[in-house]
């Protein structure tokens, strides 16, 4: 986005009339109107001048409505501060004496800069709701269930792709720690990837509940 300001630069220079010349307060004022882009470039859109005979002297308000008298923008502004250089230079130099011929070089200067939009929020990743790797390789080794130990067993099938655990396609199944549900681990890891629970029972499948299932099952038969 480009935005424009405004600015207004006055120099103002003040010296003796030559003695022939000594007749009245002259002022002369060049207006410059230009482009400034944030580059550094300036651009001349166009100029004027502007002589005035300040009879009535150099009061901010005389000068004002000389201006405006002749359509330069910003009359009062440039009133009061050519007013108030005159009035300096004619305080710290002694040397000047009224009348005085007074030049004045206004710029009017538009500056163009460019505004770039705030950049927008970071997109933070969506945390995973699946398991970690760390959860599939513990369950992978230390929850698979041997085919002997699937004797007795009420489950004869996978609930995730309804096959039987007799299906050679499917070597490993996983019995999950807490609840006890069985699956073909294939089934399950990949129900794992994208939620931490059992398919069954909801039940969270975290690292720390996660134990040697030889372990446990040694443990009930003692």
């Amino acid at each position: 986005m480009e935005i424009e300001t405004h600015v207004a630069e006055v120099y103002t220079s003040v010296k003796n009339l030559p003695r022939k010349l000594e007749s009245t307060n002259t002022v002369t004022i060049s207006l410059y109107e230009l482009i400034k882009h944030e580059a550094g470039m300036v651009t001349l859109l166009g100029s004027d001048r502007v002589r005035l005979k300040p009879r009535g002297g150099f009061t901010s308000h005389h000068l004002s409505r000389l201006l405006c008298d002749q359509q330069v923008p910003e009359s009062q502004y440039l009133g009061e501060t050519i007013a108030r250089d005159i009035k300096a230079s004619l305080d710290n130099d002694h040397s000047l004496r009224e009348p005085v011929f007074v030049t004045v070089d206004v710029n009017f200067i538009r500056e163009r800069r460019l505004i770039s939009p705030p950049p927008p929020p970071p997109v933070l990743p969506t945390p995973s709701r699946g398991a970690s790797r760390e959860v599939l390789q513990r369950l992978a080794k230390e929850q698979r269930v041997e085919p002997k130990d699937l004797v007795g067993k009420n489950e004869t099938q996978c609930s995730i792709c309804i096959e039987d655990w007799s299906n050679k396609s499917h070597k490993n199944i996983i019995e999950l720690p807490q609840c006890l549900h069985m699956f073909h681990q294939h089934c399950l890891f990949e129900w794992l990837g994208r939620q931490n629970s059992c398919p069954l029972c909801r039940s969270t499948v975290s690292f720390h509940t996660i134990g040697s299932r030889r372990n446990r099952e040694t443990q009930r038969l003692t």
